[in-house]
């Protein structure tokens, strides 16, 4: 009989004090890896708008938010916070539980590091309203869980890729306002609801698969033409015709 009495009042403490370790396991826990990769890259960056304190998680900064487990860095978001110049490789590309980053309305230069390709997890990509240029990369056509791709208002040049189809999930697509040229892939992304490629330079005719969206989405391409847009070898004034 004493040891039942003993285990009955003993086991409650002991699961009280299982719950408490629990939760401060889960205060302490802290992205060390991750961690030292934002600051990396903050430590390149000219802006005073972002103030990490690095001697708190990296789960309580401003734009940061940790899984469930305080263990990555799921979610990254710094957008009009005065970031300036190139993003240098090995900072967020490490990053590879990500899954929102949107850096948008910012003075980010140069071109999207190559190891953007690891980041594997990612399903919103906003670089909208930046500085960059250069091609568009072929490693964010490695990111199979994409569904929203944002890199409108830059100076992007060349040809859109026809990997772009490697991203079967993608339902949002907007690379308005750069200088892509060259003709339009034909993109077969069976959930794209959402497109974009207004104020390039592309030309030809636009794909079948692209023509049910509206004209919006291709006008300022002065080498454009089909449907939604004027009939190939006719003039805009004859567009209504």
């Amino acid at each position: 009989m004493a040891v039942y009495f003993r285990n009955k009042f003993i086991i409650p403490y002991l699961c009280l004090a299982l719950v408490l370790l629990v939760l401060t396991h889960r205060v302490d826990s802290e992205p060390a890896h991750d961690k030292q990769a934002l600051l990396s890259f903050l430590s390149s960056q000219a802006t005073n708008r972002v103030r990490w304190n690095a001697s708190a998680s990296a789960c309580t900064w401003a734009g940061v938010e940790c899984d469930a487990t305080r263990s990555f860095v799921i979610s990254l978001r710094l957008p009009g916070v005065g970031l300036v110049g190139p993003i240098p490789a090995n900072t967020i590309g490490k990053l590879t539980h990500l899954r929102v980053l949107s850096l948008r309305s910012n003075f980010l230069t140069g071109q999207i590091p190559s190891d953007f390709s690891s980041l594997k997890q990612l399903r919103s990509l906003y670089l909208n309203t930046n500085l960059f240029f250069g091609e568009l990369p072929l490693s964010l056509t490695e990111l199979a869980h994409l569904k929203r791709l944002d890199l409108s208002r830059n100076s992007f040049t060349g040809s859109i890729p026809f990997a772009i189809n490697n991203l079967k999930q993608l339902t949002g697509l907007f690379l308005a306002n750069n200088e892509f040229t060259g003709n339009l892939p034909i993109i077969t992304a069976v959930q794209l609801v959402n497109f974009n490629v207004s104020n390039n330079n592309l030309e030809g005719m636009i794909p079948a698969t692209l023509s049910g969206f509206p004209a919006s989405s291709f006008i300022g391409n002065v080498g454009l033409c089909g449907k939604p847009l004027c009939g190939c070898g006719r003039s805009p004034p004859q567009c209504g015709a």
